[in-house]
């Protein structure tokens, strides 16, 4: 049995330390919802309460309902795995001739080679929305000049791209839109029936908006949508619902996808490499083990939003963790959920660098940052990770507040300078602000620690050739 008021102590914990704004969380447990909570509010605008039916984007969430869909279609005969996609998708192209190699299974497991959107491409495309039905389709036919980033089948690669691609499919084969067919043959049989992937029929005193730190926790000022990209990011749903959908999944098969679909679904394919819980990716789940139990989950993040999945399936168990704000709190509150499931003591845990040196940079600049690290680089209360300051840099670079990123991506440098991604990224916002000269002397400091960056590459063409010596 959940123990119900240590878990809520742990999250109430975790949420004042972190700076949450609201939270969700719902954890079945042995066939049943054993827990469906909402702490905090939807939005620091208006305090609205969070409850078990407020409604969350769950991002890449998204993609384990678009994997289940295309399994539907595949265990209805009008669809093979091993087959090309463009047998299914003609007009589909991209700048290699590799693409008419590209099969359904490796797109749905990260292996096809398609490359993805860069984050300042993504930002710019949602926040840019388009809702016409034509949206998906004007999307593929955009991917005409991208080049493949890997032979097929040859890696691991992530790639929101490839799922908006599926998007189209599912939308052909069922002759609706993406959205109704998914409403149709998912979400309903689900019994997710308030649920939509369509942004427009979200009712709005329930919606839970995305909170960017700027470093000063505010809501997203553009609310991020793009109807081409609701395969890969744009599923809105609540605690209670995913914990429906917990159960459709954990059932044994037959209401939305046979036993074998989804075991098919939960088999590995590639190796992702990040213990526990993501050991291998299979079609649309990432699959790994929590304390020795087999786990089939997804995670989602960015613009504002962390959310994440986990079904432990040898147990009839899982959690749903839905936040409004985007930062490695995530960890936390997902180690306390699958603590309060396997029956061991959560707890609070670490909190990041990146709490203490926004506030000391709010005071005093750059200076007071990194002497609040100096003064608790060895305290044990706190982690220190370069990807903390980086998704930092992210989420201000999203409110367009490009000098502060550029101060904590070089802080984050003075004390992980090896960290090629805060170097890419250092050059993306230098372009941003135009400043050629300091972009490429970003540049050749990736360069020099990665020769052969695939990203170094494409933003050597960004800059105009070759980098100045």
């Amino acid at each position: 049995m959940i123990e119900s008021k240590k878990l809520d102590t742990v999250l109430l914990e975790i949420m004042a330390r972190w700076e949450i704004p609201g939270l969700g969380v719902g954890i079945v447990e042995n066939g049943q919802v054993a827990y469906a909570r909402g702490f905090g509010v939807q939005s620091l605008e208006t305090h609205t309460p969070v409850t078990p039916d407020s409604l969350f984007c769950v991002a890449s969430v998204t993609k384990c309902f678009v994997a289940t869909a295309i399994l539907q279609l595949v265990e209805q005969g009008r669809l093979d795995l091993d087959a090309p996609l463009v047998a299914y998708l003609p007009e589909f192209r991209l700048d290699d001739e590799r693409h008419r190699q590209i099969t359904l299974r490796q797109v749905l497991s990260h292996t096809s080679g398609m490359p993805d959107m860069g984050e300042r491409e993504y930002d710019e495309l949602l926040a840019h929305p388009e809702f016409d039905e034509d949206a998906p389709a004007r999307h593929l036919r955009s991917l005409a000049g991208r080049k493949m980033i890997a032979a097929p089948g040859e890696r691991f690669s992530y790639s929101n791209i490839g799922y908006n691609v599926l998007g189209v499919l599912i939308s052909r084969l069922t002759g609706k839109t993406f959205e109704a067919a998914m409403q149709e043959n998912l979400l309903r049989p689900a019994g997710m029936t308030e649920s939509t992937l369509f942004f427009p029929d979200i009712p709005r005193p329930r919606l839970a908006v995305p909170h960017l730190r700027t470093p000063e926790m505010t809501v997203n000022p553009v609310y991020p949508y793009h109807r081409a990209d609701a395969p890969a990011s744009f599923l809105h749903s609540s605690v209670r619902e995913m914990c429906a959908w917990s159960l459709a999944c954990l059932d044994g098969g037959g209401r939305i996808l046979s036993a074998a679909g989804f075991e098919r679904m939960w088999t590995p394919v590639a190796e992702w490499g990040f213990p526990p819980l993501y050991e291998h990716t299979g079609l649309g789940w990432t699959l790994g083990h929590y304390e020795g139990v087999r786990t089939v989950s997804h995670g989602g993040m960015g613009f504002g939003w962390t959310d994440f999945l986990c079904l432990l399936p040898e147990k009839k168990s899982a959690i749903v963790i839905l936040c409004n704000e985007e930062s490695y709190a995530r960890s936390r509150t997902i180690r306390a959920a699958l603590h309060a499931v396997l029956g061991i003591e959560p707890v609070v845990d670490t909190v990041s660098w990146m709490i203490p040196l926004v506030r000391a940079w709010t005071s005093g600049g750059s200076p007071a940052a990194f002497a609040r690290y100096q003064e608790i680089k060895e305290d044990p209360d706190f982690y220190f990770d370069a990807d903390d300051l980086l998704n930092l840099a992210y989420q201000m670079m999203c409110a367009k507040k490009f000098d502060p990123a550029i101060e904590f991506l070089e802080l984050n440098l003075r004390v992980f300078p090896g960290h090629v991604d805060s170097w890419l990224f250092l050059v993306e916002l230098h372009l941003q602000k135009e400043a050629r000269g300091a972009a490429e002397a970003a540049l050749r400091k990736v360069l020099e620690l990665d020769p052969g960056n695939a990203r170094a590459a494409e933003l050597l063409l960004t800059t105009g050739g070759p980098v100045a010596e």
